[in-house]
């Protein structure tokens, strides 16, 4: 049987190209709802690529709603239609500053909300949990060796319990949206000398803020954090 997908050659953004490379054959109709996708292993063997590349690009064409991967039966296309962003961003997935600075637009109005309902919203336990997460990213990042996956998945954690601490379902998965497409710049920005150790600063600012049950100073405290980040990642990609 011919395989579906050529191999990737080039070893750069591997995830965004192969996204790119799947919502391709959606839009083109070469691949309609329904229709079921290569296994995961069965796929990395014909794009030439790892598996956990593979895996990453599933869970963000997965997270824009795009498939939907069904334990035990497969992978599944449900086309771009109603989707979470829409045909007009597809095209640009290779991240660009313009790409960039319109997904933290987006990002600020939702976080810096999010934020706000949280200082009003959060349990104690919620508020025991961005403590713990604040905790446990001080030792990743003052370690001598920084290892910026594990400072990634520390930043990650930290806004999705911020966001979770909001008791708004629809930011959160807004917000996993978000950070799928952001992942890539989100790990560079994050390798920039002092980066790390000042969005730490940051979430605690945004921690305490929350627990002090101050919502103008937690929007304030979420958009100080996320316009020094996005600087950082556009200043990277230049």
């Amino acid at each position: 049987m011919t395989p579906m997908f050529e191999q990737i050659s080039q070893n750069i953004s591997l995830r965004d190209r192969i996204v790119q490379d799947i919502l391709a054959k959606i839009e083109s109709g070469d691949l309609l709802a329904g229709d079921k996708l290569p296994t995961e292993r069965d796929l990395s063997v014909q794009l030439n690529v790892s598996r956990t590349t593979v895996r990453d690009a599933l869970r963000t064409l997965a997270g824009l709603g795009v498939i939907s991967i069904q334990h035990g039966r497969g992978i599944f296309v449900q086309g771009t239609q109603g989707t979470a962003l829409g045909n007009a961003l597809w095209a640009p997935f290779v991240v660009r500053s313009d790409t960039v600075a319109a997904l933290f637009e987006v990002r600020k109005a939702l976080e810096s909300a999010a934020a706000e309902w949280a200082a009003v919203r959060a349990s104690d336990e919620e508020l025991a949990v961005l403590t713990r997460l604040t905790a446990e990213a001080t030792r990743v990042v003052l370690d001598n060796d920084l290892d910026f996956d594990a400072a990634a998945d520390a930043d990650q954690a930290f806004h999705t319990a911020l966001v979770a601490a909001s008791h708004n379902p629809i930011a959160g998965r807004m917000m996993l949206n978000l950070l799928d497409l952001l992942d890539t710049v989100r790990k560079q920005s994050l390798a920039i000398p002092g980066r790390a150790q000042q969005s730490l600063h940051d979430h605690k600012e945004i921690t305490e803020a929350i627990q002090s049950r101050n919502p103008e100073r937690a929007r304030q405290a979420v958009l100080h954090h996320l316009s020094g980040v996005e600087e950082a990642i556009l200043q990277n990609l230049e």
